[in-house]
Formats: structure tokens, C-alpha cells, sequence
């Protein structure tokens, strides 16, 4: 009869101080991965050349090539995968939990040797800057609690909305906040005038970058459950954003996404015949006060100049067009091993892109032309267990739809085959949305199913106090 008294072990209180102190350690590595987000929206690459810092120029010390967020989120990715108890448990649950995100990681590095070992030191601190970064933030990021997560989405908003305002005071005065570096470079023959051209980049070192920012700030801002008129001016400053940067690919990316996603669910609403009144309400506001307030904007100030004075293929788009002409220089070596810088400069100004404003403007062919077809192979095999990763952590259409229009906005740009913050942004964005539940009745319902007795059976698996007796077959 004693012999059939079984009881589980009570938790050892090692094991309580080692949950306890995982738990404040995953916590501190989320506040500097937090940390690491604010520097990097507050301070952009233009501003660490203004302030002296030769962050951008090709050579010189490599330790400041890199951004300072990217240093605080290496610190925090190594406090979640290293300081955790036991020892090495951290690192273990990275590829046990999330093996497409510790895949990524991996290969983005193979990426930089391989680079490196082919063309070159030059250039490989864009896999670092543009695409380590990102994965070493998700990896800090994913730890946190979903109140963490909701706190981070409003810094997001707070960023883009302050760089939305920045933006519209520069448009009316003419004037940047931050001088773009890169006019200092320039001859004054290719200097722009005062009012030709002139777009406001806000806290960015680059318009586009803000444009960017500001269309992953609009699709979190409609996945957060807050209140539905500060989301619908929220919403409304964003688009005027969009307007002021005068990136037209975020634009059009952006409305074109969120329309089809709207008539998608507007028609499936009226084949079910379960059309919510806050849908109708969202959408009829839209139709009759967001519409004809961006078109009284654009038309009566500079908001939206640039957009509305380029509807036509201009340089830029000549520029896309004459990029492609330098696969006709490749030889074999080139193709397999990828094409040194020096070399590359060369292709470029025979093919007519040797002005110091023209650059090949499409990442994924700045990739292939630094990796050759064999790592860039591996490269996007890496990228697409990355963006596979993040969409199904978020889980919810929003989060696919801001991963589509984050791509296809950045394929029109050379932005992330330069060193650039999209995809740290867009990991950012990404992971904020996770704090947010699919929809409050499901929270509640979850919360109505639970037994009256789950806490008492939560301690029992958790082992914190002993399981009722089994007393000779019977249960007491």
C-alpha cells in the first residue's frame, strides 16, 4: 500500500531561480532590441555623415560601417541566446522553435564570406547592415510578451507619424531638417534648384526609405485595436506622408493593396451576408472624407507635387530600363563568382550610369552581380525562409500583406542591395504585430472555455505541489 503512494516530484528551487531569471533575461534583451529600434529610426546613415561618422563611403574602418542599432541589437540577440540557464539553452531553442529563422542567419553570413572571399572586403557590410541585423532583431524580438509588443508598435507609429510631420514642414519651407549628405558631393551644376524636385525625407536619410517606413506604419497602424476615429486619422497622416515623401511605389503599392484587400472582403461579406457595421462605417468614411481630403491637399498645397508632376517615365524609370543592358558584360567568371566593384563601376559607365546620381536600381540585381549565380541561389533560398518565418509567426492577413508590399516596394529601388533599414523595419513591424489577437471575442471565448480548475492543473504539470494519491488502483 505505501509502494503504490506515488507522488510527483516537487519543482527544485534551482529550477524556479533558472525560469525566473530566463524570464529577465529575455525581457532585457527585448528592451535593448527596443532600444536598438528607436536609434535606428532616429538616427539615419545621413545623419551619422553629417554628425562626421564616414558610415556610407566604400573603405576606411570598418567598425563605424556599421549602424549603431546594429551594435544594441547583437548585444540583445546575444543576452536571449546566451545568458538563458542552462547554458547554451537559448541557442538550442533557436533551432529547435524557429529553425528558418536560425537557417537565415546562418546563411546571410555564408553570403559575406562567400562575398567576401570572391569580390572582395567592399560591399560585404551590406549583409550585416541590411539583412543580419533583421534576422538577430526577430531572434530579440520574438521573446517579448505581447504587451512589449503592443508598446513597440506605438514607437513605430510615433517614428513614422514625427517623420510624416518633419516631412510636410520641409516641403512648405524648402528647407531639410538633416541636409542630405550627398549634396555636398555633388558639382552645383547637378545641385536641384529650390523648388525643383524637392521631396522631404524627414528622420531618413532618403525619401524613399521614408516612403517605405511609412507604408509598414499603415498596414501595423490597421492591424492595432485601438480606437476607430484616432485610427482613422492615424491613418489619414500616414497617407499624407506617402504623398510628401513622393515615393510613387510605396503609393501606389500601399492603396492598391489595401483596396483589393477591402473589395475582397467586402464581396465575400455580401456572398455570406455578414458584413459588419464597423466595415461599412470604415469604408463609407474612407469614400466620403479621406478621399476628397487627400485630393483638396494635393491640389490646393506641395503635398504631393512630385507625384502628381512626374505621372509620366521619367529619368528614374530610364535608369530601370538601361540597368539591365550590364548582363551583356558578364563573362563566365562573372556570372558564377559574382563581379568585383571595380569592375562593376566600369560596366556601369559603359553601359551610361556613371553619373554620381545613377546606380543600378534593383536589389535583386545588385545581389546577383555580387554573389554570382551560386550564392545567389543560397541568398534567396535565405530570404524566403525568412519571410516564410515572419508570416507565420504574425498569422494573420495583414502581416502577409505588409511582407508583399514591403517587397515589391523595395524591388523597385536598390534600397536592399545598399546598406539599408527596410527589412530591420520590416522585422520590426512584423513582431509588432504579433502582440495583437486575432480578435477579442476569440480572447474571450478562450478565456470562457477554460475549466474552473486550470490553475490547480497548470501547478500540477508545472510540478509545484504534489498530484493526488493513487491508492491501490483508486484515485482519491
Amino acid at each position: 500500500m505505501i509502494r503504490a503512494l506515488r507522488t510527483l516530484t516537487p519543482a527544485r528551487l534551482t529550477d524556479v531561480r533558472a525560469a525566473v531569471g530566463n524570464a529577465r533575461a529575455r525581457s532585457a534583451g527585448f528592451t535593448i532590441a527596443l532600444l536598438a529600434i528607436i536609434v535606428a529610426y532616429a538616427i539615419s546613415g545621413n545623419s551619422l555623415e553629417n554628425l562626421g561618422i564616414d558610415y556610407g563611403s566604400p573603405g576606411g574602418n570598418p567598425v563605424i560601417k556599421l549602424h549603431p542599432a546594429t551594435y544594441l541589437t547583437a548585444l540583445a540577440c546575444f543576452v536571449v541566446l546566451f545568458v538563458a540557464r542552462p547554458a547554451g539553452s537559448g541557442l538550442v531553442r533557436l533551432f529547435r522553435m524557429t529553425p528558418a529563422l536560425a537557417a537565415f542567419n546562418i546563411l546571410v553570413l555564408f553570403c559575406a564570406f562567400y562575398s567576401i572571399a570572391n569580390v572582395g572586403y567592399s560591399g560585404a557590410a551590406v549583409y550585416v547592415e541590411s539583412y543580419l541585423s533583421a534576422g538577430m532583431l526577430a531572434v530579440a524580438l520574438e521573446s517579448g510578451t505581447d504587451r512589449q509588443k503592443r508598446a513597440l508598435a506605438w514607437w513605430i507609429i510615433g517614428f513614422c507619424l514625427l517623420s510624416v510631420l518633419i516631412s510636410v514642414v520641409e516641403g512648405a519651407t524648402k528647407t531639410h531638417l538633416i541636409p542630405p549628405h550627398i549634396v555636398s558631393t555633388l558639382e552645383e551644376s547637378h545641385l536641384p534648384t529650390e523648388t525643383e524636385d524637392f521631396r522631404g525625407d524627414g528622420l531618413f536619410g532618403h525619401p524613399l526609405t521614408a516612403a517605405a517606413a511609412a507604408s509598414m506604419a499603415t498596414f501595423l497602424l490597421l492591424r492595432m485595436q485601438i480606437n476607430a476615429l484616432l485610427k482613422g486619422t492615424l491613418f489619414t497622416t500616414l497617407m499624407v506622408g506617402l504623398l510628401s515623401f513622393g515615393g510613387r511605389a510605396s503609393l501606389v503599392t500601399t492603396v492598391t493593396i489595401i483596396s483589393v484587400a477591402a473589395g475582397v472582403v467586402l464581396v465575400r461579406g455580401l456572398v455570406r451576408r455578414d458584413l459588419s457595421l464597423r466595415f461599412l462605417s470604415a469604408i463609407g468614411a474612407a469614400m466620403v472624407i479621406l478621399l476628397p481630403l487627400l485630393i483638396m491637399l494635393v491640389l490646393t498645397t506641395n503635398v504631393g507635387e512630385r507625384i502628381i508632376t512626374h505621372m509620366y517615365a521619367d529619368d528614374s524609370v530610364s535608369v530601370r530600363n538601361t540597368q539591365w543592358l550590364v548582363l551583356n558584360y558578364l563573362n563566365l567568371n562573372d556570372v558564377l563568382f559574382g563581379v568585383p566593384p571595380v569592375r562593376l563601376e566600369l560596366m556601369k559607365y559603359q553601359i551610361g550610369l556613371a553619373e554620381a546620381t545613377t546606380d543600378i536600381e534593383n536589389f535583386w540585381l545588385l545581389m546577383f552581380l555580387n554573389l554570382g549565380v551560386i550564392g545567389f541561389v543560397v541568398f534567396l533560398f535565405a530570404l524566403a525562409l525568412f519571410i516564410l518565418h515572419l508570416g507565420r509567426q504574425v498569422n494573420h492577413p495583414l502581416g502577409w500583406m505588409l511582407l508583399l508590399a514591403a517587397i515589391m516596394i523595395d524591388s523597385t529601388s536598390n534600397s536592399l542591395g545598399r546598406k539599408s533599414p527596410d527589412l530591420f523595419f520590416m522585422t520590426a513591424c512584423l513582431i509588432a504585430m504579433t502582440g495583437y489577437s486575432k480578435t477579442a471575442l476569440a480572447a474571450t471565448r478562450s478565456i470562457s472555455r477554460a475549466p474552473p480548475n486550470v490553475r490547480g492543473r497548470s501547478a500540477d504539470r508545472l510540478g509545484l505541489r504534489p498530484s493526488p494519491v493513487n491508492l491501490a488502483g483508486f484515485k482519491s
